[in-house]
């Protein structure tokens, strides 16, 4: 019995050296860090949202690295809360929690970005993370059926939008344009509209981040409303989508178009026009893309597509351009309609900047006065404008 004792009393010395708390513990070396996952949702309200922090590298002893957010096209008080502090990892941990707010909406928003600065030993790392926005989309399909633009195109990227989220029209972005066109010398705006613009909301109004253009009549009188980014904003090139539905009915004619930003120097058409979408209101499921430009005299080139169900009216629709510095090529829903190139064209405009124009307006040569089978009001809804380069 003493024997197998003494052979037991060896064996447990002998484990001792086995054991990891008698060997030299390794240093600390970082080489790097890596997130689980880089990308948030944001929902319909504001959520604490985990990211996990994961090191590349030997954690020895306790170990402190500092954090701080960084805005990139997501915003501080908007789209997350800003942040800073410590993630301790201890030896042999590999992983540590960062929590972020984000911060919820009703609205549909591009998929935005922002950045983790993580800071070591006098090293920067920086950790680029999403905040996508599939909830507040599934949440408004309900009400809000339709075509969407893509987060994002290859190559491409946001340069201008106006989202309509606010509670008034934003003026840093867009002017009133007012009356009937008397004030420029040519009453009915060139085209003997019938109607009056205004500023009033009656006219023009924001509301569940959109854009309302309402068109009304009141004993045989006209009033809506169209609002122009001239001298505000000016776009040269690059791909533009408009996310709108719109109006019908005999004498109504919406149009989302542009402008050549010399108009007033050089007048029309030589300064050039591109309509990326104008309707008239007898022929509710056809959209036309359509260019007016000057060349030995006034020329034009129109094409059009149309719904094979139901009318623009029905829901919203995304009438795009891509335009660059040889063609512009016309979609309605991503889907290609007509192209217009660059040829045999002396002083061909759409090589220079060009402004935007949102209006519905009632009557006029194209689609005629309304008749007894116009019902008013009418609106034009604008979801977003978004300029990708």
């Amino acid at each position: 019995m003493k024997r197998i004792k003494i052979i037991l009393n060896s064996l447990s010395l002998f484990a001792l050296f086995l054991l990891p708390g008698c060997k030299d513990e390794p240093e600390t070396s970082i080489s790097g860090f890596s997130l689980s996952a880089i990308t948030l949702n944001e929902g319909n309200s504001t959520a604490t949202q985990i990211l996990f922090v994961q090191v590349k590298g030997v954690i020895g002893s306790e170990t402190v690295v500092s954090y701080q957010l960084k805005e990139v096209t997501a915003k501080f008080g908007q789209d997350l809360n800003a942040l800073s502090g410590n993630l301790t990892f201890m030896p042999g941990q590999t992983e540590a929690q960062l929590s972020v707010e984000i911060l919820g909406d009703q609205f549909l928003e591009l998929t935005e970005s922002f950045e983790i600065v993580l800071a070591f030993e006098g090293q920067e790392y920086i950790l680029p993370v999403e905040i996508t926005d599939d909830d507040s989309m599934e949440a408004i399909l309900s009400d809000d059926e339709g075509f969407y633009t893509p987060a994002e195109y290859p190559s491409m990227q946001l340069t201008w939008s106006d989202e309509f989220a606010a509670s008034q029209l934003n003026t840093t972005h867009w002017t009133y344009e007012i009356g009937n066109g008397c004030d420029v010398g040519i009453c009915g705006w060139g085209n003997n509209e019938l109607e009056k613009y205004t500023n009033s909301p009656d006219n023009s109004r924001l509301e569940n981040g959109k854009l309302f253009i309402t068109a009304r009549e009141s004993v045989g009188n006209y009033t809506s409303a169209r609002i122009k980014t001239q001298e505000k904003v000016k776009i040269k090139y690059g791909r533009i989508d408009v996310r709108a539905k719109l109006p019908k009915g005999q004498g109504i004619w919406p149009a989302i178009w542009m402008l050549g930003d010399n108009i007033t120097s050089a007048g029309w058409p030589v300064c050039g026009e591109i309509d990326i979408m104008e309707l008239v209101g007898h022929q509710p499921s056809v959209a036309h893309g359509t260019v007016h430009y000057n060349n030995a005299g006034y020329k034009y080139s129109s094409s059009s597509t149309s719904l094979t169900a139901g009318d623009f009216s029905d829901k919203f629709h995304v009438f795009s351009i891509v335009w660059d510095k040889n063609k512009i090529t016309w979609y309605v829903d991503n889907q290609e309609f007509k192209i217009f190139s660059n040829t045999n064209i002396a002083g061909y405009p759409f090589n220079n900047s060009f402004f935007f124009i949102l209006n519905v307006a009632v009557g006029g040569n194209w689609p005629g006065p309304p008749d007894e089978t116009t019902v008013f009001p009418q609106e034009m809804v604008v979801d977003y404008v978004r300029v990708f380069q």
